[in-house]
C-alpha cells in the first residue's frame, strides 16, 4: 500500500480480532486491504494535510462512541458486547503494526475495517446507548439537573423507554378517538 508493506502476521492479528467480534466475517487478505487503500488514494487528488478519509473519520466516531460507552460508569454493557467492545478498542489502541496510523488518507484503514466487521455484532448495543443518552438528558432536563450530575442507570433507561412507549401509545389512541361522547351534528348551523 504505497510504500508500506502489509505484513501476514499483522492480517493475521486483525483477522483474529473480526473473528473474535463476528465469526461469521470472512477473513481478509493483505490484497483486498491494499486494495480497499489505492481506493482511498486514487479516489481524491487533493489530500487535507495527513487527515484520513471521510469513511475513515466515520468510523472512528463510532469508535469513539464505544470508548465514551465504555467509560460511562452509569451505563452497564451486556457482558458479550463488553468483551467484544473491548477486542476492538484493544485493537486500536495496541495495533498500529498493519498500517501506520500517520498515513495520509489510510491511517488507521486497519481500524475502520475493524469496526465495519464489527457493526452487526455491535448496533444493537450502540443503538441502546444511542437511546440511553437521550433519555438521560431528557430526564435529567425535567429534573432541572445538569446531565453530568445526573445519575442514571440501564434500568432507569427500561422504565423511561416502556413510560415512552405507553405515551406514544396514548397519544396514538387519543389522536384515533375523541374525548366528546357523541354529538348530534345538527345542533350546529352555518349562518
Amino acid at each position: 500500500l504505497g510504500q508500506v508493506g502489509l505484513s501476514d502476521a499483522a492480517v493475521d492479528v486483525l483477522n483474529e480480532a473480526i473473528y473474535t467480534i463476528d465469526d461469521s466475517y470472512r477473513s481478509l487478505t493483505a490484497d483486498q486491504i491494499a486494495s480497499c487503500g489505492r481506493k482511498l488514494l486514487d479516489g481524491e487528488r487533493v489530500y487535507t494535510a495527513r487527515m484520513p478519509a471521510a469513511c475513515i473519520l466515520e468510523r472512528f466516531k463510532t469508535i469513539g462512541f464505544l470508548d465514551m460507552m465504555v467509560k460511562d460508569g452509569d451505563w452497564s454493557i451486556e457482558d458479550l458486547a463488553a468483551y467484544k467492545i473491548q477486542v476492538l478498542l484493544d485493537y486500536v489502541k495496541l495495533h498500529e503494526e498493519l498500517i501506520p496510523h500517520d498515513m495520509p488518507r489510510v491511517g488507521h484503514l486497519d481500524d475502520a475495517i475493524l469496526m465495519e466487521a464489527s457493526w452487526n455484532a455491535l448496533r444493537e448495543e450502540i443503538a441502546n446507548y444511542g437511546d440511553y443518552r437521550r433519555l438521560r438528558k431528557l430526564e435529567a432536563d425535567l429534573q432541572g439537573k445538569p446531565v453530568q450530575e445526573f445519575r442514571y442507570f440501564r434500568d432507569n433507561w427500561l422504565e423511561s423507554r416502556e413510560a415512552e412507549k405507553a405515551l406514544l401509545r396514548h397519544q396514538r389512541e387519543v389522536g384515533l378517538s375523541s374525548y366528546l361522547s357523541a354529538v348530534d351534528v345538527r345542533i350546529f348551523r352555518v349562518h
